[in-house]
């Protein structure tokens, strides 16, 4: 981390400094000017100004706060701020920091950090701004370079005079004649967006609890709102992110925040369009958790594109990756996790769950991976002495046939070049324990479960000491945080994602039913997750069709190389033992595997996109994996065991007038009946038979 420009003293000196010192940087005022590759942050004159290379953002201090008074798309000259802002401050904390509430600037700071390498190099500006209602608050700007977006926060503490009473604490309502109307709480974001013009908002959220929607409901939710001008504040309190978009021009907003469409989490807020621009809501503190620590409140990105909604699907995409980077060598694998394989001997009545982690079972799985090409076996519940939410019990259990010291496993792991993972509870196992099973046995992946977050500093003291853990390990192993059941947990965009992907379902072959592995219900939560998502980011399951049971699927009518293409755009997991596998399934799904492997750091070096129809059971469908600043890419294209049409007609993103030349990657020598072409941005194939897939790559001129 390298300081490029202060005042007078660096920020923690300015933080401890005399009066005399503040006073005197108050007099003289900052100047700033740090540049980054091709990124750069400039304060002088009272205008904070940053750049990314692609967007442009503009401040002006106040005297109450730093208030927007541009936000650029530098590529294509599109100015968002065509209003004046109504407000003298992006943020308030109502009758603590109203509208022209005086403020003292002690300092502005610019560094460059990759934040203990938990997120992408960037120029960090922090602001130091001090109210006489007792509020201290650093206001915090991320400028990724060739970034689409700008990067928010704040950091708030309480100094002498602070009273959190009469601080509105979440989400109300008042009566207004008769209606409902929302009190506001504390804003963290205001962008004064000119709604009189042509323009929709399109909101998006992704729900919770996974699991218990898998043979039921969506994983995502989207309204889209036409209407303009905007008279009265439209708010929204269930979604993660708000796309403002006039003709081809679009502006992103997104809560890095713990909300979820059916968990609102932790004071997590609201996005307002109102007639003077758009607020977001919700610090993430509420009154009382206002102390003398710092705490950093929830963030929010503003992003800028250009190209309609492909553009939009790929610029949040780009931020994501950018926010979230993914390291190739730790995190891209494949991995089989032992729990879900219940249908065995021909009982359909019993779970077996914790029997598949005993060390028996777990030698021949970790044999058996290695002959199918599978980078790890994720050990489940049933690995440790004790419960599943027991205490000080967190080390290999003898009693199941593991050694003390792990030395057995790890004999394994080294010789068939198998990784391991281990799943824990993750509200049980202490720091210490994390750190020895880690030392043992050089976990490459843990699944974290069974937690439960329901304040700040629950949250942020998950996150950090989590970072520590990793740190501790020299970043050599991942998390992977379930979002499972009920319980609020992490959101889908919140900062559990600098230390690993998030884990999908739970997919089981046979109990609980509700559980059990449907194809096409599989491949359509992929699909609608993979339109707000980066799928590298996200273990993605399939199962053996042939050992799920027929009364809750049809599984058993697909193959298993089918199954298995069906996660193969996201971090593959498959959830069962690979052991139980027939010998001419296992020769199948070696050479998908083997075949995957030869193209997945291209896979995952691009951006993964929906594209077809809503999988049903009958349509065409699939994924489209690209960068259109890259001459390649891939298609995983799906024809559905209800399709009757041997022959589909797929749009492709980003290809309109370019030459495609198309290679069948599991059939590079196709005969007639297997042909295909693209024909203005269209894809145009056969697939003979149903229940089929073609896994394809492209490149254009």
């Amino acid at each position: 981390m390298k300081i490029q420009s202060i005042a007078l003293l660096t920020f923690l000196s300015i933080v401890l400094a005399s009066v005399q010192v503040r006073a005197q940087s108050e007099a003289h005022g900052n100047e700033l000017s740090v540049t980054l590759h091709g990124a750069k942050a400039t304060f002088k004159n009272k205008v904070l100004r940053v750049t990314t290379g692609k967007v442009e953002r503009t401040w002006e201090w106040s005297g109450s706060g730093f208030k927007t008074l541009s936000f650029k798309n530098t590529r294509s000259g599109k100015e968002w701020c065509t209003e004046k802002s109504p407000y003298d401050s992006d943020w308030n904390l109502p009758t603590k920091i109203e509208n022209a509430s005086p403020a003292r600037l002690i300092a502005v700071e610019g560094i460059t950090t990759d934040d203990e390498k938990f997120t992408t190099e960037h120029i960090l500006v922090r602001a130091l701004v001090r109210y006489d209602s007792g509020i201290e608050l650093n206001y915090l700007v991320r400028v990724y370079p060739n970034a689409p977006g700008i990067w928010t926060a704040l950091e708030v503490r309480a100094i002498n005079g602070f009273s959190p009473e009469g601080i509105p604490e979440d989400l109300a309502m008042y009566k207004s004649y008769g209606s409902n109307q929302p009190i506001k709480i504390a804003r963290n974001e205001f962008i004064p967006v000119n709604f009189s013009q042509p323009n929709q908002r399109r909101y998006w959220g992704i729900y919770n609890n996974p699991g218990n929607r898998v043979n039921t409901d969506d994983m995502v939710k989207e309204r889209i709102v036409k209407g303009y001008p905007i008279f009265q504040d439209e708010q929204n309190t269930w979604a993660n992110g708000l796309v403002v978009q006039a003709e081809d021009e679009g502006l992103i907003l997104v809560k890095e925040s713990n909300k979820t469409v059916n968990k609102y989490g932790h004071q997590t807020g609201s996005f307002y369009c109102t007639p003077t621009g758009v607020e977001v809501t919700g610090w993430g503190l509420k009154p009382k958790e206002i102390t003398s620590e710092f705490k950093r409140t929830w963030a929010t990105w503003s992003i800028l594109y250009s190209g309609g909604s492909d553009a939009s699907e790929l610029a949040f995409k780009r931020f994501d990756r950018i926010r979230y980077p993914i390291n190739i060598e730790r995190d891209m694998h494949i991995l089989i996790d032992t729990w879900g394989s219940d249908w065995q001997n021909g009982e359909d009545d019993k779970i077996y769950g914790r029997q598949n982690s005993e060390f028996s079972v777990i030698e021949k799985e970790i044999k058996s991976a290695a002959d199918l090409g599978i980078d790890i076996v994720r050990i489940d519940d049933g690995w440790q002495e004790g419960g599943t939410k027991s205490k000080k019990s967190w080390h290999p259990n003898t009693n199941v046939g593991y050694d003390a010291n792990w030395k057995k496993t790890k004999k394994l792991s080294k010789k068939y070049k198998v990784g391991i993972g281990l799943w824990a509870a993750i509200r049980y196992i202490t720091p210490e324990e994390l750190i020895k099973n880690q030392e043992q046995l050089n976990v490459a992946t843990w699944k974290f479960d069974f937690d439960k977050l329901e304040d700040h500093d629950a949250f942020a003291d998950r996150i950090k000491g989590i970072r520590e853990f990793i740190k501790k390990t020299d970043y050599s192993t991942q998390t992977s945080w379930c979002p499972e059941y009920d319980d609020q947990r992490y959101g889908w965009y919140s900062p559990a994602r600098e230390v690993g992907p998030m884990y999908f379902q739970n997919i089981q072959n046979n109990l609980p039913s509700h559980l059990a592995y449907v194809p096409y219900i599989t491949l359509r939560h992929h699909w609608m997750m993979a339109k707000y998502y980066n799928m590298n980011d996200l273990q993605a399951h399939w199962q053996n069709t042939s050992r799920t049971n027929p009364k809750y699927s049809d599984a058993h009518l697909h193959s298993q190389s089918y199954a298995a293409m069906s996660a193969f755009m996201a971090a593959p997991s498959c959830f069962m033992l690979t052991q139980l596998l027939k010998p001419e399934e296992r020769d199948e799904l070696r050479d998908v595997i083997g075949l995957y492997k030869e193209h997945r750091k291209g896979i995952w070096e691009n951006y993964v996109f929906p594209i077809g129809e809503e999988p049903n059971n009958a349509s065409w469908t699939g994924f489209q994996i690209a960068d259109p600043e890259k001459k390649e890419g891939y298609l995983m294209i799906f024809r559905e065991i209800g399709n009757k049409d041997p022959q589909g007609k797929i749009a492709l993103k980003f290809l309109n007038g370019k030459k495609v030349s198309l290679t069948d990657l599991e059939k590079p020598k196709a005969g007639t009946s297997d042909e295909m072409k693209v024909e203005n941005g269209n894809l145009i194939l056969t697939i003979p038979e149903p229940a089929g897939y073609r896994f394809i790559k492209y490149e254009t001129d």
